[in-house]
């Protein structure tokens, strides 16, 4: 994997890296799209197939510095053929704006109901990635009645749960990034893909860099759950990750004890390179739901 080397200094904090995708593949043309104002804002999201046959739909979270496209690119044309597809595209992150006060999972799960409130959707089957990952175990945590399945790709418990350099440097990202955090952050060209994705946002390309120091912060700000969170959802539960991901596979194995979720673990995967991994993923997930409904 390339190391990062000229990155501008407003780039360098490992929170980012915590959060992120890159671009998998081009996203399926879009059906449908729209805004719905929550709070100050309003939230871009767009529909793959067709809400009005009742069936249950997907929802998919994308990463920090991430999309819909960027990180469901690969994925969306096997998830829209099984049903419905929802993707939100978070504050500040593809074609929604920022807002001025910090970024929290509280924030982004009351703009996530109210984009499936507007389309009156009760209940779904969510798929988030990363920090999209962290939204989707929110909502089985505050929010479970909204939700049908949770597959929760590359994500951890808490910070405690990541690879100790990660980790180290999320609590610190003006801190200089190690040896070993170095050779898992994303290329030069992984962040200019990043970057290529926030060209329609609503800020101006400046929204990239707002974006960024706002997930900076939020990084070191605490988020987590205890394992009394984790052991109370009820939603039936997938967590995925790859055997060389940014969490440990001891951690994932543990969360899914606590909440009593399956577990699947890619070999040969990075956080970097798991979501273009959709003939893998496509099935673990129709799998979960198969099972569910058992």
């Amino acid at each position: 994997m390339n190391r990062r080397s000229t990155l501008p200094e407003t780039t360098t904090g490992l929170a980012t890296l915590a959060l992120c995708g890159v671009i998998a593949a081009p996203a399926p043309a879009q059906e449908t799209g729209g805004r719905v104002l929550s709070g100050d804002l309003d939230i871009y999201y767009e529909v793959h197939g067709d809400l009005a046959l009742g069936t249950v739909p997907f929802i998919v979270l994308h990463g920090g510095m991430g999309s819909v496209a960027s990180d469901f690119g690969a994925l969306l044309p096997l998830l829209s053929a099984q049903r419905p597809v929802i993707g939100v595209e978070q504050e500040g992150h593809g074609h929604t704006g920022g807002r001025g006060a910090p970024v929290s999972l509280a924030g982004m799960r009351a703009d996530t109901l109210a984009v499936l409130d507007a389309l009156e959707v009760d209940r779904v089957h969510v798929i988030g990635f990363s920090m999209g990952g962290m939204l989707a175990v929110d909502l089985a945590v505050a929010a479970p009645e909204r939700l049908a399945t949770l597959t929760a790709i590359s994500v951890s418990q808490n910070l405690d749960g990541m690879h100790p350099a990660i980790a180290a440097v999320n609590r610190n990202p003006n801190a200089a990034p190690s040896p070993e955090a170095l050779n898992l952050m994303p290329s030069d060209e992984d962040f200019a893909r990043m970057q290529a994705g926030f060209a329609e946002n609503p800020g101006g390309p400046e929204q990239f860099q707002r974006t960024m120091v706002q997930l900076n912060a939020f990084m070191a700000s605490g988020w987590g759950w205890s394992d009394e969170d984790l052991a109370a959802i009820e939603v039936p539960s997938l967590i995925v990750l790859g055997d060389s991901d940014f969490m440990t596979v001891g951690h994932a194995e543990r969360m899914a004890g606590l909440a009593r979720a399956q577990l699947a673990v890619l070999p040969d995967t990075t956080h970097l390179t798991i979501m273009s991994r959709p003939e893998w993923l496509a099935p673990l997930i129709e799998n979960r739901i198969a099972t569910a409904e058992n």
